[in-house]
């Protein structure tokens, strides 16, 4: 697996402040893409001691809610067992931070990853950018049919858990789309 870089002090990619991986990787080419740059998987540095080491200085840091990886896909085929074993060193070592992950696959495409096992919050489904309401709509997602999915609620009840927001209800209440009005599940999750 490639990083093509790490940055630190995120609060736009997930939950309080973050530190994100940008993974090389992706097939999915989603038209109006943010990081067509990141589609490549020989982009960026091969995984190794480096990133294990940015992490630990990172990962120390009490104000520091957990880990993002976004890119490219850490579901790329051939990235999935490099991001397996760094997201279980992450929970092994740093158990209270949490790990979200940003794919283009739906859950159901990759539920039975390895790696899901580690992930605390799933952005599945690929960006559709007629579905983008536009800036500030949406949170935490591009597109209206993106899901922000619990994955530990998910795996314990055997259907799709939205993550709650601050106030308790899952985050797509809380969105309104271009005409001002709030979204239900079945709007947000609408292809």
């Amino acid at each position: 697996m490639n990083i093509i870089r790490i940055d630190h002090n995120n609060m736009v990619n997930g939950a309080g402040l973050r530190t994100v991986i940008w993974c090389a990787g992706c097939t999915h080419h989603c038209k109006g893409c943010q990081n067509p740059e990141t589609w490549s998987p020989d982009t960026g540095r091969e995984l190794g001691d480096w990133v294990y080491d940015e992490l630990r200085n990172q990962l120390d840091r009490k104000e520091i809610r957990g880990v993002t990886f976004s890119g490219g896909e850490a579901t790329f085929p051939s990235s999935r067992d490099d991001a397996s074993a760094l997201m279980k060193w992450i929970k092994t070592n740093y158990p209270y931070k949490d790990i979200w992950v940003y794919t283009g696959f739906l859950y159901e495409e990759i539920k039975n990853l390895e790696m899901m096992k580690y992930i605390d919050v799933l952005v599945d489904g690929p960006y559709i950018e007629e579905l983008n309401p536009g800036p500030s709509k949406l949170k935490w997602r591009g597109s209206a049919n993106q899901r922000v999915i619990d994955v530990k609620e998910t795996r314990k009840t055997g259907k799709i858990v939205w993550l709650r927001d601050f106030n308790g209800k899952p985050i797509y209440e809380n969105e309104k789309d271009e005409n001002g009005v709030p979204f239900t599940e079945t709007y947000a999750c609408r292809f």
